[in-house]
């Protein structure tokens, strides 16, 4: 038997209550990426997958996939077969990147959140500046939207395009896009020759 599948023995020990938590963990892994320790809801799960680590490596090993961590950003994230890349519009690679330079400004500031926070009207001044492009209403709805739907962010309003409405940073930003990569990215979107951000390396596609 393969060692690195030596892990799945111990699912055999999981009682009732910490099955469930394997189940839930596992479909909020596949359908969502990440399991982030800083969300109520995801809490439980984290806390649950970091005790059984090598369980869910062995178990993602059968799906020819892969499971990583990060204990200081506070996040897991499921890595799916073969090179996968975010699939975004030049609008939602700038979004990303712009929501990826907000984050290192804010990340040291003193905060009652767990994440750090913008408003949507920092972000749209934001998004000007590094593209050079004034973000249109109903993009700027969609863009949020969509990278509310992946984990990014969080938006405290159902108007995603109130301008006092406030954005959470959530840690799948950092993790994804290394600092390495935000400038790259930024040199290539200057040249506007930007493709993709490979979700495996964390580099910038040209």
């Amino acid at each position: 038997m393969n060692q690195d599948l030596d892990a799945l023995i111990s699912i055999r020990d999981l009682s009732t209550s910490d099955f469930e938590l394997f189940q839930s963990a596992l479909r909020t892994l596949t359908s969502k990426t990440f399991i982030i320790r800083g969300i109520e809801k995801d809490r439980e799960l984290y806390l649950f997958a970091i005790r059984n680590f090598a369980l869910f490596e062995a178990w993602f090993l059968c799906m020819d996939a892969s499971i990583v961590k990060d204990e200081s950003l506070g996040i897991i994230a499921f890595r799916g077969p073969g090179m996968l890349r975010f699939h975004f519009s030049r609008e939602e690679i700038c979004a990303v990147l712009t929501l990826r330079l907000i984050y290192e400004d804010k990340k040291h500031e003193v905060s009652l959140t767990d994440f750090p926070v913008t408003s949507v009207e920092d972000f749209k001044q934001k998004y000007k500046a590094l593209s050079g492009e004034e973000i249109k209403k109903t993009n700027l709805n969609n863009v949020l939207r969509r990278l509310s739907s992946c984990k990014l962010i969080a938006v405290d309003s159902p108007d995603y395009t109130d301008s006092e409405a406030l954005i959470k940073l959530y840690p799948g930003i950092p993790f994804s896009i290394s600092r390495q990569a935000l400038d790259d990215a930024i040199i290539l979107l200057e040249e506007k020759d930007i493709e993709g951000i490979d979700e495996d390396t964390g580099e910038v596609d040209s």
